[in-house]
């Protein structure tokens, strides 16, 4: 623990003695209660800092500087999703980004999120599932890229990137063009893999009150067969504030049954079957609280996560979250052995 706040203290030391630098960030103590499939239980607490740096460089260059720190103590030598790098000081993002009238490039270890879908994002390479409902946006995969975003008047762009640190053949080449038409943001892209390539459409919009997305792509690997993986998706707000979220998700790569499993735990694929639903509801009780629950269900197995969530602002930058994680399945399912957890998160921003 001396550790963590030793290093917490050097990074705000080191913030406050550079001028024009913007600092914020949180943090974060999660306790954790872990339920395993075969009945064994662990407990856990795990502490995360985060820090924001953004130091201007004249007019048009920003310094982007990120690193996190988690500590995790725990009663079982079992891994904690979210949770790597434990107890090291992690640079997650750390890049340079020059903005000009004509275009903005972004050089260094980035985020970058294509696509419209909510859990499922089959045009983006580098995030295409995310446990969107219990992960947070700054604990997705980042990449070391060359990225170059340029406008075309008020409602067009271009997306170009290239990813860097790799040999010529295992490097990851996109680009994606942008535009809005109507109600609607549509866009197309492709994306060169290094052992494959795909071409991808998404469009985002509203169609009859309710908030629409789509994503479609065509994926072809060296030396397999070519498949379709497809995201369709709404929202909804109801009268009384109730929020409606659903989506479902087609992967042309998964199986009814036989599932590669070798596969998965290789993390060469995400997902193992091919009908995915997920839906959740949402509801403000108040100005301070809010309850939300979800699931998401492999429709070829019946097996399913389920992810009721409350959060209470306590402060104007001190929040509390109750959630918990459920999972059910026959025998053999994708998520039968998934377990269940119970989490308490007090999180302070600055």
């Amino acid at each position: 623990m001396k550790a963590f706040w030793a290093t917490a203290s050097l990074l705000l030391l080191f913030a406050s003695s550079v001028l024009a630098v913007d600092l914020s960030g949180y943090y974060e103590n999660d306790l954790l209660g872990l339920i395993k499939s075969d009945g064994g239980a662990t407990i856990g607490d795990l502490s995360r800092l985060r820090l924001r740096f953004d130091a201007k460089v004249g007019e048009s260059l920003v310094i982007h500087l990120e690193p996190r720190y988690y500590l995790l103590f725990k009663s079982d030598p079992v891994s904690v999703a979210g949770a790597s790098g434990i107890d090291q000081l992690v640079w997650d993002r750390i890049y340079l980004k020059y903005y000009s009238t004509l275009f903005n490039l972004t050089a260094g270890k980035q985020r970058i999120a294509w696509g419209s879908g909510y859990i499922w994002n089959p045009t983006d390479i580098f995030n295409p599932f995310v446990l969107s409902f219990a992960v947070k946006e700054e604990d997705e995969s980042n990449v070391e890229a060359i990225r170059c975003e340029a406008p075309f008047g008020p409602s067009a762009a271009l997306d170009l990137y290239l990813t860097t640190g790799q040999p010529w053949g295992e490097t990851k080449k996109g680009v994606r063009a942008r535009r809005t038409i109507g109600l609607f943001d549509l866009a197309v892209s492709y994306v060169d893999f290094g052992s494959g390539d795909q071409a991808g459409f998404d469009a985002v919009g509203e169609l009859f009150g309710f908030g629409v997305r789509n994503e479609i792509t065509v994926k072809r690997p060296v030396g397999a067969t070519h498949y379709i993986q497809s995201v369709w998706g709404w929202d909804y707000t109801l009268e009384n504030g109730i929020g409606l979220n659903m989506e479902y998700y087609f992967n042309g790569l998964g199986k009814k049954d036989s599932y590669d499993w070798a596969a998965l735990q290789g993390g060469t694929i995400s997902q193992l079957a091919m009908d995915y639903l997920f839906f959740s509801v949402n509801k403000n009780l108040d100005e301070l609280t809010a309850l939300r629950g979800s699931i998401l269900t492999n429709l070829d197995d019946s097996s399913f996560i389920l992810y009721p969530a409350l959060t209470r602002s306590l402060t104007e930058d001190l929040d509390l979250s109750l959630e918990a994680m459920f999972s059910g399945g026959k025998s053999g399912s994708e998520y039968e052995n998934v377990g269940t957890l119970l989490l308490a998160r007090v999180t302070r921003h600055f």
